[in-house]
């Protein structure tokens, strides 16, 4: 089983096997002690003026209908991600795109910024009605997760992050203001998400991932400052004290529903390096699962990276899938239309940016790779 998400499948990748990897037409697995090409498909999406490789999202409807959506092109696509039509869209009254289908055809999409308004859209995104917002907790400050999840039964799944203040003492400790994170539930489309239910604090970045079994997955970019409780080596323990990071914590955990999302179970770790913080999931037939997450520190390793599961997310195997390379740590989202073929988003800068995160801002190249495990 898979014990240090650094080195899986016995073996190190080095900055060369990315690069040659980025410009072929094949991804990496690494698996008992070598490194495989997996032949590819990848699609090249048009370049976003506005686009950012940590700024994306990518739904199926009900129909088959593909969006992937940049910042202010969506692409979508009608049979199965082998062509893309690309439209121009605004993204300014949402700050960004968190889309899903809203049950009957048309596109839900909720805004990132608060109130974090509830639109509709009958023609694909070119304009969009109010119909509310969500539920908010008191005070402080909220954001969404990076995705709208939709359930086999129609409901519609998002998080939300309630920010509060906080207090620390005079060693930068938290001592009260936990960031708390609830994942919203809809039962009627979208109009109205009626329930509020707690995954747990200091998870950020939340993605929702159902599975085939109906059970739910929490991808979770689980990040906070050190407690008063922690040991005086957490640091040293989760590799934050190499990099003088004031965070103990910089990675992906992982929660599971057995009950459609009313309740979740404890967090637990899922990658162990630090850097290692944003991740996105799919579920395949086979109770398979695969986890697709960044890997930042250093640099010259950055790349997106595909954890895989074959007993529903309780357990993860000693190999790991290398999809795309680039300094600036960029995010995916993947999605599934038959649970064997995966159709992943992901974007890179390349030389543009050197390993600036503002640069990105425009000159973020994002592809669509059709694969699938071997």
């Amino acid at each position: 089983m898979a014990e240090d998400s650094g080195i899986l499948g016995g073996v190190e990748v080095t900055p060369e096997d990315l690069v040659e990897m980025q410009r072929g037409d094949y991804v990496l697995h690494g698996c008992g002690g070598g490194l495989t090409r997996v032949p590819v498909e990848k699609l090249q999406m048009p370049l976003d003026p506005e686009g950012h490789l940590q700024r994306l999202c990518l739904v199926t409807m009900t129909d088959g209908t593909v969006y992937a959506a940049q910042h202010t092109i969506f692409s979508r696509s009608t049979d199965g991600g082998a062509t893309w039509e690309h439209l121009e869209r605004d993204p300014t009254p949402f700050g960004g795109w968190r889309l899903q289908d809203a049950g009957d055809g048309r596109l839900l999409n909720i805004a990132s910024l608060p109130p974090h308004g509830i639109f509709i859209s009958a023609d694909r995104g070119e304009s969009w009605e109010q119909t509310g917002q969500l539920d908010l907790p008191e005070g402080g400050s909220t954001e969404i997760g990076f995705s709208v999840a939709r359930q086999g039964n129609g409901g519609l799944l998002v998080p939300l992050l309630h920010r509060q203040a906080q207090t620390t003492d005079d060693f930068g400790k938290v001592l009260s203001g936990a960031n708390t994170c609830y994942i919203c539930r809809s039962e009627d489309g979208g109009r109205i998400f009626a329930e509020r239910a707690v995954l747990g604090d200091w998870c950020h970045e939340v993605n929702i991932v159902p599975l085939p079994s109906g059970r739910l997955l929490a991808v979770i970019r689980y990040q906070r400052g050190f407690l008063p409780d922690d040991p005086p080596d957490l640091g040293e323990r989760t590799g934050a004290a190499v990099f003088g990071s004031s965070f103990p914590y910089k990675h992906v955990f992982v929660a599971d529903s057995e009950d459609g999302g009313h309740t979740w179970s404890e967090l637990r770790q899922l990658t162990k390096i630090f850097g290692q913080c944003y991740g996105s999931g799919v579920g395949l037939s086979g109770d398979r699962v695969v986890v697709v997450h960044d890997h930042r520190y250093p640099r010259e390793v950055g790349s997106g990276r595909a954890m895989v599961s074959r007993d529903g997310g309780r357990s993860w195997g000693d190999e790991v899938y290398y999809l795309n390379h680039d300094l600036v740590a960029g995010y995916a989202a993947t999605v599934s239309l038959d649970g064997e073929e995966m159709l992943t988003l992901a974007g890179v800068a390349g030389g543009d940016a050197g390993d600036s995160w503002d640069n990105c801002v425009g000159n973020s190249r994002f592809s669509v790779i059709r694969w699938r495990l071997v």
